[in-house]
């Protein structure tokens, strides 16, 4: 049989005590004790288990299980819960009716997840759920290998675009800072990353380009809109490129840049011209689209 393992970890706090700076959530030999409480929204007590658990475990461990609150076996069951992580085999019966309590109580959250999202505002106790985890693991490796394929596909010169969109200066355009400074990106922001890269070819130049332009003062925010020459283009930079993106602009598109031209003659201007040529948007349509083979590669 299988071992179906669960962990509850304590949660560990800045305090007072300074604990919290060797990983620790209480002082050495003390522990907390979860007893079996009154449930004022039930009426009944808070054991976690429903009926057919009830009779289940009744059985496995002999004991009468039935929740009402003059069960001494209730009055009685405690759950010692230390400064460690604390393992139960859910093929074991009495951890898996002390598990159930632990879920039923307010101090220990039933996941990492919940916790964070503000659930268990008193609980002193995470449970982690092994099987979970694992899937949850196997889902971060899955996503982390489709970055790495849709990064691979991608050309020299549309790594610098993303590297841009990512607010990152790429004064140094060689091939291995680009690469070095954009996989940081790919294993620190790794959905992030996915996302940015399955754009349209035309957006990401856009965008890449709007980066050059504000870097190089042609564009300037006013709070959050985008000004050139004290008209605004976008109300904010979303919208800025949802605008430059719209054919009936290309008029200030060319405007644009031709001050960029003129500004930072050399690499970026020739980058920026890429934005107009058709020729080259029919390419990066064909580049767009194995990026988006890969990334469906689940």
């Amino acid at each position: 049989m299988s071992r179906n393992l669960v962990y509850v970890k304590p949660i560990v706090r800045e305090r007072w005590h300074g604990l919290h700076n060797i990983g620790r959530s209480k002082f050495e030999g003390t522990a907390d004790v979860i007893q079996v409480l009154h449930d004022s929204k039930t009426g009944k007590l808070a054991t976690g288990l429903d009926t057919d658990d009830e009779a289940r475990l009744a059985s496995s461990l002999g004991q009468d299980l039935t929740n009402i609150p003059n069960n001494e076996f209730w009055h009685t069951f405690k759950v010692k819960l230390e400064d460690k992580t604390m393992i139960f085999d859910m093929n074991v019966p009495m951890h898996e009716l002390q598990l159930k309590v632990l879920k039923a109580s307010k101090f220990c959250a039933n996941s990492q997840k919940e916790l964070d999202r503000g659930d268990w505002p008193y609980a002193k106790y995470v449970i982690y759920d092994e099987t979970v985890e694992v899937e949850k693991q196997a889902a971060a490796v899955q996503v982390k290998a489709q970055a790495v394929a849709v990064f691979s596909d991608l050309s020299p010169q549309r790594k610098i675009d993303i590297l841009k969109i990512f607010g990152r200066s790429v004064d140094n355009n060689s091939d291995n800072f680009v690469y070095a400074k954009l996989y940081e990106i790919v294993e620190n922001d790794t959905k992030e990353f996915i996302r940015v890269a399955s754009m349209k070819p035309a957006e990401i130049k856009v965008r890449s380009m709007v980066f050059d332009l504000e870097k190089t003062g042609i564009l300037r925010r006013k709070g959050t809109a985008y000004l050139y020459n004290d008209q605004q283009v976008g109300f904010d930079y979303d919208n800025t490129v949802e605008h430059l993106l719209d054919p009936k602009q290309q008029e200030l598109l060319i405007k644009l840049k031709t001050d960029l031209e003129v500004r930072v003659p050399g690499s970026i201007a020739r980058k920026v011209k890429e934005v107009l040529e058709i020729e080259e948007v029919v390419e990066d349509k064909k580049e767009v689209e194995s990026v988006k083979k890969t990334a469906s590669k689940k």
